[in-house]
């Protein structure tokens, strides 16, 4: 299978078409790998310098009729994690796929931040570049409403709506826009939308933002925006056409025993609506599921006895945060047969429920919206009850307020339950920050009305943070691993028995790297593996020898891979996983190995990474411990191993812990080399 790349120089202003021949490449991860390995070398540089290539691409099974195989791959070295990271945006590769390419590469740096515009015709790329002054940009970002990412996304398309016609007829296309986190922080995300009929179409948006896209575009490239669309849908199915949902319908009929949507509409449950938990989406899923294992407080809740956590979750939680979600957005009354409801609710702040997908047409419509307001489990956890915050209404206005800042939202919500946890215990002082007062954090005499103080103090914070307004903030915006060692250098005599790292939650890597993990209580989530703060381990709360951890984790890691690297959404993983290279096949007549496939992309990351200088970093903060040996506690009822583990955590809990780290590692690292002696 071909390649077709187009490498976008931002420095000087052309944009180059190839086509690579390499059997080796098979999706956009590899396409990353090889840039940042071998074209740019780029664990060379560091990662704010140009060598830090953004590359964009879609799968080899974007363009057909398959819902869920439109997702957009972003890969670059993150400056948050330091080692080679990628994030995805759900339904773009729909506008990216009329470029008339796999991939993009984004190479050169721009000396004043820069828009650019691309457009495919079957003669080539047309393309567009638009130099915007810092003054201005920052405009549009305050402007508004102070909308950020999101003005700087109605600014793009205003901007080249016009561009984007063909005989007077607008063409689809999106576009990727940065907010001003991206300028000062090391977790920028980059924020996408489909454009239908020139407009804007709200509720379908997207993010890439885990381990700071948005910041490698803007400080690798100084591009602000990209936008592509066009009508060189040129992507062809030589085999079996994928195109014809008739013929797909055979392949999927032969390969599951059912048709095409049938497959998809299974597959989706979870994140339409499931009748079996009376919810739907990951925000009422999950909450339904997780129960007394809900992140609150800043973590503190796995310190804290069954019974008061479930005290916790049933007042807070499912009394109030959950059973909102499910009055407004999902309750059985609301069901209708289209996407679009409207609600009897008299109250002027819910006008209409709306399930949407992200882009291309699923039967998933997985993004639940109430207005302006898009609901999923991860932002709002990390920026809701991890923060202090149980109200839907005040919720709303933190999510989307680090949205609009064009944060990683997951991130950003982390590093706020710690600052909101360091304001509480006294180790930091409002006016520092500045902020008006500290936060209302104490589980025992919390009130939900509280919440919207909270809500006040992280839309305050959030702001200082995205716009670099004090030290401490600049501090923040670096990560939380650099900001607790800045914090306790600066303040180390209000250190008494614990330091600023001990309350933060981040996986360590390297001399400086870390990240957020994946908002659930699971030791799989904090394990040294060469991708975290995404699914590439095993996330489940669950606890086994590390041996065997370490090989649920690497077998997760290759099945993850099976979605990323084809730009399929892992709301499909269902399906996908069993009959990919089966489609792949279908489609092109080659047939890939796709499990010894994975586990090489795999062991080239770590390659990568050790090139680049970072490895694994046993757990600095005294609460990541905690989080690890106290699931250790809740299984010592249920096996063996786990009650072990947790009487040698009790003797020795740092010890145990440094082995159960070191265990696991050698474990993970015999996986990977076993990949490079089968080759």
């Amino acid at each position: 299978m071909k390649n077709r790349v187009a490498f976008l120089n931002a420095g000087e202003k052309k944009v180059r078409l190839s086509e690579e021949d390499n059997p080796e490449i098979i999706g956009p991860v590899d396409w990353g790998l090889h840039c940042h390995m071998n074209l740019y070398e780029s664990y060379r540089y560091p990662p704010e310098d140009e060598h830090n290539v953004l590359c964009i691409g879609m799968g080899k099974l974007a363009g057909s009729c398959i819902p869920g195989t439109h997702r957009l791959t972003l890969c670059f070295r993150s400056p948050l994690w330091e080692g080679f990271f990628f994030s995805t945006i759900g339904g773009a590769a729909y506008a990216f796929k009329n470029l008339g390419v796999d991939y993009l590469t984004l190479e050169g740096k721009s000396d004043e931040p820069m828009i650019v515009a691309l457009k495919g015709k079957r003669s080539g790329i047309e393309v567009k570049f638009r130099t915007i002054p810092m003054d201005e940009l920052v405009e549009i970002y305050r402007g508004s409403g102070g909308e950020g990412a999101y003005a700087l996304q109605k600014f793009l398309v205003e901007e080249f709506r016009s561009w984007y016609t063909e005989r007077g007829n607008p063409m689809d296309f999106r576009g990727l826009s940065v907010g001003p986190a991206s300028l000062n922080t090391n977790f920028g995300g980059i924020f996408s939308i489909t454009v239908k009929n020139g407009e804007l179409d709200e509720g379908s948006e997207d993010w890439a933002a885990r381990g700071g896209p948005g910041s490698v575009m803007f400080k690798a490239h100084g591009v602000v925006g990209v936008i592509f669309g066009g009508t060189n849908d040129w992507r062809e199915f030589p085999n079996t056409d994928l195109k014809d949902l008739e013929r797909a319908d055979e392949v999927f009929l032969r390969l599951l025993g059912k048709p095409v949507m049938k497959a998809a509409s299974e597959a989706t449950v979870k994140y339409r609506y499931d009748e079996s938990v009376g919810s739907g989406g990951t925000f009422g899923v999950n909450y339904f599921v997780l129960r007394d294992s809900t992140i609150m407080f800043g973590w503190r809740t796995v310190n804290m006895p069954k019974e008061k956590r479930t005290e916790l979750y049933e007042r807070l939680v499912k009394g109030h945060y959950l059973s909102q979600f499910d009055r407004e957005i999902t309750a059985k009354r609301y069901l209708r047969p289209s996407i679009t409801m409207t609600s009897p609710d008299a109250r002027p702040t819910v006008r209409s429920k709306v399930w949407k997908n992200c882009g291309e047409p699923c039967p998933g419509v997985c993004k639940k919206i109430r207005g302006r307001f898009k609901k999923d489990y991860e932002p709002y956890e990390a920026n809701g009850p991890n923060c202090g915050i149980f109200d839907q209404r005040a919720a709303e206005m933190a999510v989307y307020t680090v949205d609009s800042l064009g944060f990683d939202a997951i991130e950003f919500g982390n590093v706020c339950g710690w600052i909101f946890e360091c304001l509480h215990e006294g180790m930091l002082r409002p006016e520092e920050l500045g902020l008006g007062d500290v936060p209302s954090f104490e589980p025992d005499s919390f009130d939900l009305r509280d919440s919207h103080k909270n809500m006040g103090l992280l839309v305050r914070l959030a702001e200082s943070v995205a716009y670099g307004e004090n030290e401490i903030a600049r501090s923040i915006g670096k990560g939380t691993r650099r900001a607790a060692k800045e914090l306790d250098r600066k303040f180390g005599e209000r250190v008494r028995g614990q330091k600023f790292e001990d309350l933060a939650v981040y996986v360590a890597f390297g001399r400086e790297g870390s990240i957020t993990p994946a908002m659930y209580w699971s030791p799989g989530n904090f394990m040294p593996i060469p991708i975290q703060g995404k699914y590439y381990t095993f996330y489940h709360s669950e606890f086994r020898e590390p041996e065997e951890f370490a090989d649920l984790c690497f077998m997760r890691a290759v099945k993850e891979m099976y979605s990323e690297n084809t730009g399929l959404c892992r709301f499909h993983r269902g399906w996908g996983e069993k009959i990919i290279p089966k489609l792949i096949e279908e489609a092109y007549g080659v047939k890939v190995d796709y499990e010894k496939h994975n586990k090489r992309i795999l062991a080239k990351i770590r390659e990568y990474n050790r090139r680049a200088g970072v490895d694994p970093v046993f757990w600095e903060s005294e609460r990541v411990i905690d989080i690890v040996s106290t699931m250790a506690r809740e299984f010592a009822d249920k096996n063996e191993w786990a009650k072990e583990w947790w009487e040698r955590f009790c003797k020795d809990k740092h010890g145990a812990a440094r082995e159960y780290w070191s265990r696991f590692l050698k474990r993970y690292e015999e996986l990977l080399e076993s990949v490079n002696e089968k080759r």
